[in-house]
């Protein structure tokens, strides 16, 4: 085994020194490819070199030995210069030593005889240079045997070296035309004809090798179209290519000489910012790209102005990997996007921890469920007309076993980007639904309770939510009644005729419908006035300036009074002191949570308080509160 182990090694050895003897120090791919294919010739050259120079020492002819040795040391300087990435030179200069060492070696009679020997720096030329050197060298040859040396001319010779010349030619040039067409297939996008992201790879690996020397720094940017999917979606595929080939072709306009634009599929692009002093160099050529892409495009008769997403990673180390700075400008890029689109962000290490934190947090998410680490707690609605306990709203957390509890804002929007939000949001309902059925049976005699369940856009936008919340109160026994279903603005201004065909549908089953975070959103008296609801929410941002803005206050106060007048309840958010409660009181306002009353509760605590049938009281002094039995 040992033995085998040995001669397996040895063998990959030999071949990884064999590869290497033919490495050509070049950065250009075809030249890299031309470069070991000259290589091999020069080798198979020198190798036929050494065994004519061996068959002479046999056979005595020591007068040979000066110019093979000659030959022999101008093949290896040539295989040198090759191997330093002189192609084109190393080339030219081995049909020059060919043809040059023919003429010296044969007779002019001799070459007029067998043109045919001739052959191979023809096609050393056509093949490794460019096709028609075919004929220069095929020229020069004829012109040196027959005119200079005035051999005498065999047809049939003559006449097959030039056969194998044009043959040459035509071959290389086919070759030649074959492999631009797979190298721009290979290499460049064929949309926008930017190059791709393998061409990329290798300029930027290129660019990491140039900082190892001249410590200049490199920059990446990459870049997202904000609206693409949009207008693909509406105008058509045929306008997003459009669309794309506009943005290269501005893209490429605003780069300086040395740096490259790429295309890596869809709507993005990445750039190679060649020789940046700082970051603010870079951030400046970043705002100038997306200046130039925010102008005005005229697509499908439409005049549209499209934003730029964009993030930006330094190269500053001589260690780093191409997969590394381009990862570290998407993870930049994410964060513009998330930031609110139309941004540049620079990348940072906290931008990276983040990043796999995110994809730690997806790869738990998947399993949190099944491992029942998510958890429901329950915020208290009190009723400010009695201090009644009417509500509980139903809050998911996710207690992770390691990296303890995990804030909502962090994993659900993470759960509708990944697709797991309509598996977690179905849990949430049935696990409310059938724990708040439980606390009917173990507290019968409690005031009747609703709790409320917040649907996210992915749950509101599904085909089958309303069969599924149907089968949801059938399999927990909860009357509909006793369910209320929160949704937000821009849930329902997405789709206005979709929304309102759902919500109908759920108010046909004795559904409850609460608009959340009312007037955040952008059509807040539109909803007020089409939507099917039973409530709406008063986003925290109003109720916290309630009692210090005299502006904030006459919002709320209008929206209260809007919301009476067509018959729908307002719920105050968030409140958190007693001068905010007693104003929202004296507006009319009619239900209130938050922070002054409890804190989210577990179920147990949660069905306990509302078992007690605690109310809540208010002296008129604001500097005092407490609650009693009811």
């Amino acid at each position: 085994m040992k033995g085998e182990g040995f001669v397996e090694e040895a063998v990959t050895q030999i071949r990884r020194e064999r590869f290497t003897m033919l490495k050509v120090n070049a950065q250009d791919p075809e030249l890299q490819r031309r470069g070991q294919i000259l290589a091999v010739v020069i080798l198979g050259i020198a190798l036929s070199a050494a065994a004519l120079s061996g068959l002479n020492l046999l056979n005595e002819q020591y007068e040979y030995n000066v110019p093979n040795a000659i030959f022999l040391i101008s093949v290896l300087g040539l295989f040198v210069l090759n191997r330093l990435g002189y192609v084109v030179a190393a080339c030219m200069l081995t049909v020059t030593l060919i043809v040059a060492a023919s003429a010296i070696f044969l007779s002019g009679e001799d070459l007029a005889q067998t043109f045919i020997i001739m052959c191979i720096p023809v096609f050393i030329a056509s093949f490794l240079l460019v096709p028609w050197s075919a004929f220069v060298v095929s020229t020069v040859v004829i012109f040196n045997t027959l005119i200079l040396d005035r051999a005498a001319v065999n047809a049939l010779s003559l006449l097959t070296f030039i056969t194998v010349t044009a043959f040459a030619y035509l071959l290389a040039r086919s070759l030649d035309r074959i492999n631009r067409q797979n190298r721009q297939r290979a290499f460049y996008d064929s949309l926008t004809g930017l190059p791709n992201r393998a061409l990329f790879l290798d300029l930027l690996t290129q660019a990491i090798n140039g900082f190892k020397s001249d410590h200049i720094p490199r920059a990446v940017l990459f870049m997202d179209l904000d609206q693409f999917k949009v207008i693909n979606d509406s105008l058509g595929h045929r306008a997003g290519d459009e669309l794309l080939i506009i943005a290269a072709r501005r893209l490429q306009n605003c780069l300086r000489p040395g740096d490259t634009a790429a295309r890596l599929g869809g709507d993005e692009f990445i750039v190679l910012l060649d020789g940046v002093g700082n970051v603010e160099d870079a951030v400046q050529i970043a705002n100038r790209i997306a200046k130039a892409l925010g102008a005005p495009i005229k697509l499908a008769g439409r005049q549209l102005v499209v934003s730029t997403s964009m993030g930006i990673a330094l190269c500053e180390d001589a260690t780093g990997e191409p997969d590394d700075l381009l990862r570290n400008s998407d993870v930049a890029m994410y964060h513009a996007k998330a930031e609110g689109k139309a941004r540049c962000k620079v990348f940072t290490a906290d931008m990276h921890a983040q990043a796999l934190r995110r994809l730690e947090l997806e790869n738990e998410l998947r399993l949190a469920i099944e491992r029942e680490e998510l958890k429901l707690y329950y915020q208290p609605k009190v009723q400010l007309s009695t201090g009644i306990i009417v509500g509980m709203e139903a809050l998911v957390r996710w207690d992770h076993p390691t990296l303890g509890l995990i804030a909502p804002k962090e994993f659900i929007p993470l759960a509708e980007e990944v697709g797991l939000i309509d598996s977690l949001g179905r849990w949430v309902l049935g696990e409310a639904c059938a724990e708040a059925r439980r606390w009917q049976e173990q507290y019968p005699a409690a005031p009747p309770l609703v709790t409320s369940v917040n649907l996210s856009m992915g749950q509101f936008q599904s085909s089958d939510l309303v069969p599924r919340i149907g089968e949801i109160l059938h399999q927990t026994g909860l009357a509909p009644s006793c369910l209320e279903l929160e949704i937000t603005e821009r849930e329902v201004m997405e789709d206005v005729e979709y929304a309102i065909d759902v919500l109908e549908h759920v108010k046909k089953l004795g559904i409850k419908v609460a608009l959340d975070d009312f007037g955040t959103g952008y059509s807040s008296l539109e909803a007020l006035r089409r939507f099917p609801l039973d409530a709406l929410k008063i986003d925290k941002v109003f109720v916290d300036g309630v009692s210090k803005s005299q502006q904030d206050a006459a919002v709320v106060q209008l929206v209260i009074d809007l919301a009476h007048a067509v018959g729908i309840q307002v719920i105050a958010e968030g409140v958190e002191t007693v001068e905010q409660l007693t104003q929202l009181r004296d507006m009319g306002c009619d239900e209130a949570q938050g922070y002054y009353f409890w804190k989210p509760l577990m179920g147990e605590e949660a069905a306990a308080l509302h078992a007690g049938s605690l109310r809540w009281l208010l002296d008129q002094s604001p500097s005092t509160e407490h609650y009693r039995d009811a």
